[in-house]
């Protein structure tokens, strides 16, 4: 028998562990450590209180804990190691258990079941409802939410449904462009297109949905599946600041998931970073992320992966644009104020785009509010803006409306140069759409218009502006397959008066027209497989315009430089495939046919001889329409996407790009009389070829993103221009061109920080661009067939972005950027012929000017918090070029007593301060 001894014992032992287990996690203990690891915590806990720690080692592996409290609770201590991680804590059993983002639920919440009867079979033939707003307008608290899609027994044989929802803002009517849906019992996400819908199969039965996008509340929803239907909800924005929680609804926001080498910029973002004029400038904000660098002050010219400036697209709804800028690339040439999305495509070009070798900008604006009226804009020391937008017919159809206008030239009067500072420019742009929307249906009209004027002293005159519109019918005729027609017309012209040397004096006018028709599908098979496919035609007009002396002192002769056209009419097709969960590819297939087109005259040259008017052996007449030369341009992409865990993925990408038309420009960057021209009779498209390699990866905890990504790129028919290229002396383009290959290659270095007071993101960019023109004869080379920099090689680029957040209305932003000088050819000897000097020059970009260094501040002071306002108002004080870098622009070199001496030429060489003043209805959280 056991003895009384040995019984006192063990009732007092389980007295002992009665008395630790009731104290639990409320009882207080000591605790001293100095970086510990979670593990040590965790059994010092135990061996002081009894209470165990439940976790797995992977989640706490890089956790270390610093702790000095004489008495603390033990709930309260854990709760304090786990701050500022994705780790919450939960009680069970007098124990405790750590999660990733969640707690344990240890009672049922009080809640309302409410159920909607409400057949969404009806959904598919009109808009919301007002059942539907009863039930779908926003979760409130306690309330559970069930959306009945399909009708019972309705569900097909094969026991899946087709259902098809629609995401829209509650505040605007506008869709949620992008946002995603998440469905807990199959652990798969749905992500809405541009137009905010979303599809997916499903068997009959209930699941949980969890709606979300980046700025708005969640919103959890209980399905009930029957059938084939439709549901649509509304979203709220989130007024809350959140510090941990990072979402991503856009796909291409994530650089884990994203498509390699497609860049996006958030509006948020741009608002905040500094301006030299006080206007936000996407474009600008595009040549601070990696692979994307800016020809220089003074110029609209942005060169992507070593491309040439005229390798890049642009679009905005759809609308070509062939000068994307105002002042000289000092401001962008739409307003930012309007735009809801902006992808640029610089690796993995979807099949759906040609024409560029280098990039695709694809501006995606608002569709105006459906639920009311309301209007913001801006007012700076140089420009004002103002949008205008609300509902034609409520929750319908919706008019947007955008202008912006510069009033002074005092900018101008600040800068050193003699010649600028008696100059003057003024600029204007209008933009207008029309939405309809009426859940299978949409349709939209946008119009746009940009005007420039700017005289250089009395030196030059300069005009020119883009004009375009299009019009475009979306129809989804089923739950999975949606079509979409557009029509779009765009016009680029400008105008200049040279008067710089009188007997030289000249005008100049230039038109190019553009007018497209497309057909674009989208057919999603399944949760795993879409396919998008369609075609177009595209007719380009080019009227070259006259060259015509300017002045009595003028002695310049006439020259009619021509007319040209040219077809392109384009097909693809592109599959995303998710082969495995872990594995995405995306390939696709285009093929265009670009033809040259009549009337037009054509020379043929004599063989082994340089092509020159000495030359010319025959004439060939063209007759209105008649094909004069026809290039079958086929390109295939591809991009795999492969997860490598949780938080990170490795990216491989193939292109091919086809170019018809490419730019006269003889220097380094682009000016507003830079011509178009089209390939012709004996100047062939340019082909190129790219492939990429990026590694990605995500630190949540800490609110980090960074990749490294490798490319190479190269360039068939590459269009160079013979030293001394005149293209306003001859119609006869072919005697200046000549083409060779080209080369780039680089690696690109981004990290970003989110979601934290103090964000923002570090790029390092190492790139080359070498060209080589070796033909087969001393004239059909250039630089004597040997390699040689391209223009636009910036071999170095680094940029800085950081925003601090002091509260949600104090933020001081800042930039740096450097970049290695570009690339010169420089006079290096002089020679006598008969007495008269005459310069010898360097092997061609020889030679570099000084590297570009600029420092960037901005302070934005935004409005009181009320929710009830009339008018919510913020200002932005910008200093552009802090330091007062005189930057080079370029290196002239002028002949002075009998001496070559060099002169650097800048631009903006002093600090620039501007203020603005940006105002809007309604409060800080209005759109």
């Amino acid at each position: 028998m056991m003895s009384m001894r040995s019984i006192v014992v063990i009732i007092s032992l389980v007295l002992c562990r009665l008395i630790t287990s009731a104290q639990g996690p409320d009882h207080a203990i000591s605790l001293h450590g100095n970086s510990i690891s979670f593990k040590s915590f965790s059994e010092k806990i135990l061996s002081e209180s009894g209470v165990r720690i439940y976790y797995q080692d992977k989640w706490v592996d890089s956790l270390h804990v610093t702790i000095n409290e004489d008495q603390i609770k033990v709930i309260d201590a854990v709760t304090l190691a786990l701050k500022d991680t994705h780790l919450k804590v939960s009680r069970w059993n007098n124990d405790l258990v750590v999660l990733p983002g969640e707690q344990l639920i240890d009672t049922l919440p009080s809640f309302e079941h409410k159920r909607t009867n409400v057949d969404s079979s009806g959904l598919q033939e009109k808009a919301l409802t007002a059942a539907e707003e009863r039930y779908m307008t926003g979760r409130m608290a306690d309330v559970v939410q069930t959306m009945r899609i399909g009708t019972p027994g309705g569900a097909k044989t094969n026991g899946k449904c087709s259902i098809l929802g629609r995401v829209l803002d509650e505040e605007t009517g506008e869709p949620v462009s992008y946002a995603t849906m998440y469905i807990e019992e199959t652990n798969n996400g749905i992500m809405a297109d541009l137009n905010g819908f979303l599809s997916t199969t499903l068997k009959p039965g209930n699941y949980n949905a969890l709606f979300e996008f980046l700025g708005y509340q969640k919103k959890k929803f209980l399905l009930e599946v029957f059938s084939d239907g439709e549901f649509t909800i509304q979203m709220n924005k989130a007024v809350i600041q959140m510090k941990e929680l990072l979402i991503h609804g856009d796909r291409q926001l994530s650089v884990k998931s994203k498509d390699p080498g497609v860049e996006k910029i958030l509006m948020k973002t741009i608002k905040e970073i500094p301006t030299m004029m006080g206007e936000r400038n996407i474009l600008q904000v595009s040549t601070l992320l990696p692979g994307i660098v800016n020809t220089g002050e003074g110029s609209s010219g942005i060169n992507v992966r070593g491309g040439g400036s005229d390798q890049n697209a642009f679009y905005i709804n759809k609308v070509p644009i062939y000068n994307t800028s105002h002042l000289f690339g000092f401001f962008p040439a739409f307003n930012s104020d309007i735009i809801k999305d902006f992808s640029i495509y610089k690796g993995y070009v979807p099949a759906q785009y040609g024409g560029r070798l280098s990039s695709v900008f694809n501006i995606i604006s608002r569709q105006g509010n459906l639920k009311h009226f309301t209007a913001h804009g801006g007012i700076s020391p140089i420009t004002a803006n103002i949008v205008v937008e609300g509902p034609i017919i409520k929750d319908t159809c919706s008019i947007l409306f955008s202008a912006r206008t510069s009033y002074s030239d005092w900018i101008l009067r600040q800068l050193h140069d003699p010649d600028i500072k008696n100059s003057s420019a003024n600029f204007s742009d209008f933009s207008g759409g029309i939405n309809y929307d009426n859940q299978k249906t949409q349709m939209s009209v946008f119009a746009y218009h940009s005007f420039d004027r700017f005289r250089l002293s009395d030196l030059n005159d300069f005009e020119y502006g883009n004009t375009g519109a299009a019009f475009t019918y979306t129809h989804r005729y089923t739950k999975s397959f949606r079509g979409e027609y557009s029509l779009i017309g765009s016009q680029y012209k400008f105008s200049t008066t040279d008067k710089q040397e009188p007997p030289k004096a000249y005008s100049h006018a230039y038109q190019m027209d553009h007018y497209e028709g497309r057909a674009d599908f989208k057919n999603i098979l399944n949760e795993k497989n879409t396919i998008d496919y369609g075609l177009g035609f595209l007719l380009y007009k080019l009227d070259r315009g006259d060259v015509v002396p300017y002045g009595a002192a003028s002695l310049r002769l006439p020259v009619a430089l021509g007319k040209e056209q040219g077809l392109e009419s384009d097909l693809y097709i592109s599959d995303n495939y998710d082969v495995l969960p872990w594995i995405n590819i995306n390939a696709g297939f285009r093929f265009t046919m670009f033809s040259a087109l009549g009337p037009k005259t054509v020379y043929t040259y004599a063989p082994d001889a340089p092509r020159d008017t000495r030359y010319i052996i025959d004439t060939l007449e063209f007759k209105k329409s008649e094909v004069i030369k026809s290039y079958a341009e086929p390109d295939l992409r591809a991009a795999v996407n492969i997860e490598t865990d949780h938080n990170g993925s490795v990216k491989l990408a193939f292109n091919q790009m086809h170019q018809n038309l490419f730019q006269l420009n003889n220097t380094i960057t682009v000016a507003p009389n830079t011509q178009w021209k089209l390939a012709d009779y004996h100047l062939a498209p340019s082909q190129s070829n790219q492939v990429s390699l990026g590694i990605f990866r995500t630190l949540p905890q800490k609110g980090l993103e960074a990749s490294v990504e490798v490319y190479y790129k190269t360039t068939d028919n590459f269009p160079e221009f013979k030293d001394g290229a005149d293209f306003l002396g001859s119609p006869l383009v072919e005697t200046a061109v000549l083409q060779g290959t080209q080369k780039a290659y680089g690696v690109e270095f981004f990290i970003k920080r989110s979601n934290r007071k103090l964000e923002g993101w570090l790029t390092y960019t190492y790139s080359r661009s070498k060209i080589q023109v070796d033909g087969e004869h001393p004239w059909d080379q250039i630089n004597q067939g040997v390699t040689y920099p391209a223009n636009f090689d910036i071999p170095h680029v680094f940029n800085g972005v950081a925003s601090y957040h002091f509260s949600r209305r104090i933020t001081l932003s800042t930039i740096i950027t450097y970049q290695t000088g570009k690339p010169v050819t420089y006079p290096i000897n002089v020679y006598y012929v008969d007495g008269v000097p005459t310069l010898d020059y360097s092997s061609r970009n020889a030679y570099r000017i000084p590297g570009y260094f600029r420092t960037d501040l901005s302070l934005t002071l935004e409005g009181n918090l009320r929710k009830n306002k009339l008018l919510h108002s913020s200002f932005a004080f910008n200093l552009y070029n802090v330091t007062g870098r005189e930057n080079p622009y370029s290196v002239y070199f002028k002949t002075e007593n009998g001496k070559i001496n060099s002169y650097k030429y800048s631009v903006i060489g002093v600090p620039v301060f501007t203020a603005t003043w940006i105002f809007k209805l309604g409060n800080y959280a209005s759109e």
